[in-house]
């Protein structure tokens, strides 16, 4: 049961690079089966891990000792995210999160974004923000029940056609 495993949010370095980047490509692979095109070739990928990695951006989420999943966190933010009616300031963006497709369906993304949350409070932020593919009714679904708020939607005209409408969240931290 998840409840009762142990998970740790690290900041990830360059030796495991390898190990996230073979999880991701499950977790690609694992999306695009289902038909959510979310991610390309480009974004996200090992460059960019390493560039996080670099930045020191980059956390990955290790249950009971192994490698979980990965997250970027910092305060970037999309220019297309200019024109959404934000509502608090404070702000910690979440980027580019993925689950091991062979660990998720038991309550692990919610503890993920929990572990997450605790981390931006930690730190002094106010607020969390993110966005979603609008298609991936199971990341839009679970953000909505942990209380984050939809904003409106933003597109990204480098993603193929249809595929582009991603929803954006904000969930102010007590």
């Amino acid at each position: 049961m998840i409840k009762d495993m142990t998970l740790e949010l690290k900041k990830a370095s360059a030796e495991q690079l390898d190990d996230i980047t073979e999880v991701y490509s499950r977790s690609k692979k694992d999306l695009d089966e289902s038909g959510l095109l979310q991610w390309d070739d480009n974004y996200p990928g090992r460059e960019y891990f390493e560039e996080q990695i670099g930045y020191g951006d980059l956390y990955c989420l290790y249950s009971d000792g192994g490698l979980s999943g990965a997250v970027t966190l910092n305060t970037w933010q999309s220019p297309e995210w200019d024109k959404i009616p934000w509502e608090y300031g404070g702000e910690l963006v979440v980027h580019a999160l993925f689950l091991d497709p062979a660990k998720q369906g038991r309550g692990l993304g919610s503890r993920f974004l929990e572990k997450c949350e605790e981390f931006a409070a930690g730190n002094g932020y106010r607020s969390i923000r993110l966005d979603a593919y609008a298609r991936n009714e199971g990341a839009n679904s679970l953000y909505e029940k942990m209380g984050y708020t939809y904003r409106g939607s933003v597109y990204f005209t480098s993603k193929p056609e249809g595929h582009q409408e991603y929803r954006c969240y904000e969930k102010p931290l007590n």
